[in-house]
């Protein structure tokens, strides 16, 4: 076991503990989860304390989400990523495939169409823009979304790997989110990253339960438990089941 390397805090309360005191800086982890699990939150949490607590800009890009609805969601939390984007320690990006205007693609969605395309446009636009503003971080929400375009898992695969390469080479950490249910077959993106981080929303009894658990981290010792997550006026906190009654 490598301990040797330089460690990336999460920001997210409780979690370093259980990886060994950080993320391994520069490489790529999949947050999975179902939606409504908090994999957003969490991605948005790495970045805003990223770039607020330890000084590492970020870059978050979204495929699926309007930018003003996810600020507006992070008010609640207390964080302002506008105060941020105004000092160029965050940048977000809004990459949504579908929100090509007709007039500018054609009708036939040539853009995506192409099996080589989605990953290549979108490491060329994380590349500049991690450039433009030097950031340590990037979010990627969703590679899910970038997977629907390709008929071919080999391409999907090359796409995914080339990106991931890129990403690690360029010397950021970054977070990449799948939507994931138990019942489905194993996405091709765990396969091709150095960790998986899996958030569960489970009833128990009457309510909605939120858990997080680390699955694999490559090279790091890490707890295999899964850990109570509670979500409340600033952000995400993961609990110690041990240390609760």
């Amino acid at each position: 076991m490598d301990y040797t390397y330089s460690k990336v805090k999460t920001g997210i309360p409780g979690l370093d503990s259980i990886i060994s005191g950080g993320l391994k800086k520069d490489r790529s982890i999949i947050i999975s989860g179902p939606p409504g699990s908090g994999k957003t939150t969490f991605g948005l949490q790495f970045l805003y304390s990223g770039a607020r607590d330890f000084d590492e800009p970020g870059v978050y890009i979204t495929m699926s989400q309007n930018i003003d609805e996810i600020k507006n969601d992070c008010k609640s939390f207390g964080w302002d990523f506008d105060d941020l984007i105004n000092k160029d320690k965050i940048m977000m990006i809004d990459a949504r495939p579908f929100k090509i205007q007709d007039e500018i693609i054609g009708k036939d969605d040539s853009l995506y169409r192409g099996e080589q395309m989605p990953f290549e446009h979108l490491t060329k636009l994380l590349l500049s823009s991690i450039k433009r503003i030097e950031a340590k971080r990037v979010v990627i929400d969703s590679v899910t979304i970038l997977a629907m375009q390709y008929l071919d898992k080999f391409y999907m695969r090359q796409g995914l790997q080339g990106m991931i390469q890129a990403l690690e080479n360029y010397g950021v950490t970054s977070l990449i989110i799948s939507e994931h249910s138990e019942n489905n077959e194993i996405p091709l993106e765990w396969f091709v990253t150095s960790g998986i981080i899996q958030l569960r929303h489970t009833r128990k009894e009457d309510t909605m339960e939120r858990t997080i658990q680390v699955t694999k981290m490559r090279g790091i010792k890490h707890s295999q438990q899964i850990h109570p997550i509670v979500l409340d006026g600033d952000g995400m906190h993961i609990q110690h089941p041990r240390l609760t009654p």
